[in-house]
């Protein structure tokens, strides 16, 4: 994840007037205009931001505490008694301390794991003891706990984690950054001060209307009207939007409608969030693949879907047109169309392997596409209640708003496609994938060529993925971590030249359909590797997989693969070797080492056996089938 900068900033004529108690006055809206900008076009009513800005508009989009019975009806949900487990787990008194010696670790230790999880851990209580105090109308039990961790979070100096910070001395504290959590942040607020907001104030006079100032002041209004925003806040100006776009806004976008009085400012505020996701669909090709990853779908693509789900409920059937463009459908249907294994999705780049959608947009997403794919990623499938502390709306969405699943589920796709970027093959025996592309990526891994190969269900080959992050996975020492390199994936490395990150690292498929795929790695090494001519092919049938692989080269050099597998793998005999419930036959290639890695901090969450194979041949064939055949 990262900030953006941008050029120079346009200032339209939107005049508001000034917020009490801030450190700067609102004049204009800044902006920045893209060549996407008019992406949206003609799809929405032309009378939509009118009829906000004279407040005809749906600005009830949570369900109240005072609705007894709708909150009563929630309680039957299976998602209602996970909650309050959580919330009862809270101890009195038991707020996450955040301190300024655990803040700075980022700075001096490259750590950003012990602060982060605080700050999700006090947002993550406090959205599990609200939405408890709804389902249960129990005061007593659950308001002091809560008030603890609401005035905690409204006396925390800055809402921005470490890792998105300004690490400049006259920076640090005078500047306030919206990044993704301080606007996941304003939202949940905005949210609280919604739901219960009123039942707040009997408690502790008039902490609503701080709520309510802080989180505009905070979130939205430091974003469209501080002057220095396009240092502090590029996901809203850059020209070259990536997840943090959508995610910043979305939440921007519950913080406005829920908190926003003035309706003219809110009319243009909505202006904005609607240009600038615009601009951001309208980068992605036609059928929806989303660079970023599967891990990072849910906060790209899916909060695209959130922003525009909040202006159809604010104003139904609004963004129908919308709704109805086949790239957005693309967008949306990525990640149904991702899924390998039992439980789990083809990953690469900064991606795990775990299959876990944001089913309280998922699923609705699915309804309002009318789409069966999506809808049955929700079969026999159990949600999470949060992620990095927006417990408060995740919970919520699983209570109120999840629609009514299929009975079962498809046979699936047997065969997926992104042009030029990703196949899948699917069976019920052997599943398999291979990754094309350019080694600069958003969140790039250098893995070109990678395949991943599973056997009814369960994994063979995989790729590593990805540890949680630290300073490191964002500074230029990237691609010194061992899962983001050529080396960390299963295309050769060349002698010593591995392949390295950079756009004009390339490979495209030749082939690709059911029967099997073949993908040209002419361009995708240094030329240091020496690679005139290179290609991969799959052959794939439900019981057999064969990985062929021909080059030439400049100079005679050995090619080596490593191929990373959760299962134990041994050998057989020269030519052939087990890996889990299949045997790998060796032709033109021979073994070098099997090793089990240590245990991996995220990502597979597991030690990964390594496995090391040099070629013989400038053209090796590896068949896979299943073991015991």
């Amino acid at each position: 994840m990262r900030i953006l900068k941008t050029a120079a900033i346009l200032a339209t004529g939107i005049f508001c007037i000034s917020l009490s108690g801030g450190n700067f006055e609102m004049k204009k809206m800044y902006r920045v205009e893209h060549e996407g900008d008019n992406y949206f076009d003609g799809k929405i009513p032309a009378d939509f931001f009118e009829k906000i800005a004279k407040g005809d508009f749906n600005r009830n989009i949570y369900i109240k505490f005072s609705d007894r019975k709708a909150w009563n009806q929630a309680r039957k949900s299976k998602y209602a008694d996970m909650i309050i487990k959580q919330a009862d787990k809270i101890k009195d008194g038991a707020v996450p301390q955040l301190l300024f010696s655990e803040y700075r670790r980022y700075a001096t230790e490259g750590d950003r794991l012990g602060y982060q999880n605080l700050y999700y851990k006090r947002r993550a209580n406090m959205g599990y003891l609200a939405l408890a105090l709804c389902l249960t109308g129990d005061k007593e039990k659950y308001m002091p706990r809560l008030l603890d961790h609401v005035v905690a979070i409204t006396e925390e100096s800055t809402w921005c984690i470490p890792a998105h910070s300004h690490w400049v001395k006259n920076m640090l504290m005078d500047r306030e950054p919206v990044d993704l959590f301080a606007a996941e942040t304003g939202a949940v607020m905005a949210i609280l001060y919604h739901i219960l907001g009123e039942e707040l104030d009997k408690e502790i006079e008039n902490i609503s209307e701080k709520i309510r100032k802080m989180s505009l002041k905070r979130v939205v209004y430091n974003t469209f009207y501080d002057p220095e925003s396009s240092e502090t806040n590029g996901w809203y100006s850059t020209s070259n939007p990536v997840n943090w776009t959508p995610w910043c806004s979305y939440n921007l976008l519950i913080t406005a409608i829920l908190l926003e009085k003035d309706n003219e400012r809110l009319s243009a505020v909505i202006r904005e969030i609607l240009r600038i996701n615009a601009n951001y669909a309208s980068r992605y090709s036609d059928d929806g693949y989303c660079d970023e990853g599967p891990s990072y779908y849910s906060k790209a693509g899916l909060k695209l879907f959130g922003v525009l789900h909040l202006m159809h409920k604010i104003q139904p059937g609004s963004m129908d047109k919308i709704f109805a463009m086949p790239r957005i459908r693309a967008i949306f249907e990525f990640i149904a169309h991702l899924r390998i294994g039992k439980n789990h999705q083809v990953n690469f780049g900064d991606a795990f392997p775990q299959f876990l959608p944001e089913f309280g947009d998922v699923l609705p997403c699915g309804e309002i596409l009318k789409s069966d794919i999506m809808k049955e990623l929700g079969v026999g499938a159990t949600a999470g209640l949060g992620h990095c502390g927006d417990h408060i709306n995740t919970g919520y969405k699983l209570l109120f708003e999840l629609p009514e699943l299929p009975g079962k589920t498809s046979a699936g796709a047997r065969f997926s496609y992104f042009k030029n970027r990703l196949a899948i093959l699917r069976s019920e025996g052997f599943s398999a994938a291979l990754k094309a592309g350019n080694n600069k990526e958003e969140h790039n891994h250098n893995d070109l060529g990678n395949m991943v190969l599973y056997y009814k269900g369960s994994p063979v080959i995989v790729d590593p993925g990805h540890e949680y992050y630290a300073r490191i996975n964002f500074s230029e020492k990237r691609y010194s971590l061992w899962y983001t390199r050529g080396s960390g994936h299963n295309a050769p490395v060349f002698g010593d030249v591995e392949q390295v990150y950079g756009k004009n690292y390339t490979a495209f498929f030749e082939q690709a359909d059911e029967r099997g795929l073949v993908l040209n790695l002419d361009k995708a090494y240094p030329e240091s590797a020496g690679v005139r001519k290179f290609t991969r092919k799959i052959d794939f049938s439900s019981n057999k997989v064969v990985l062929e692989d021909k080059f030439t080269l400049t100079a005679p050099k050995s090619a080596k693969i490593k191929f990373f597998s959760p299962c134990k793998a041994e050998k057989i005999s020269d030519t052939s070797l087990k890996i889990g419930n299949t045997v790998l036959e060796l032709n033109g290639i021979k073994l070098i080492s099997i090793k089990v890695l240590p245990k991996m901090n995220g990502g597979w969450n597991q030690c990964l056996t390594e496995i090391i194979l040099e070629s013989t041949s400038n053209h090796y064939r590896l068949t896979f089938t299943p073991a015991g055949k």
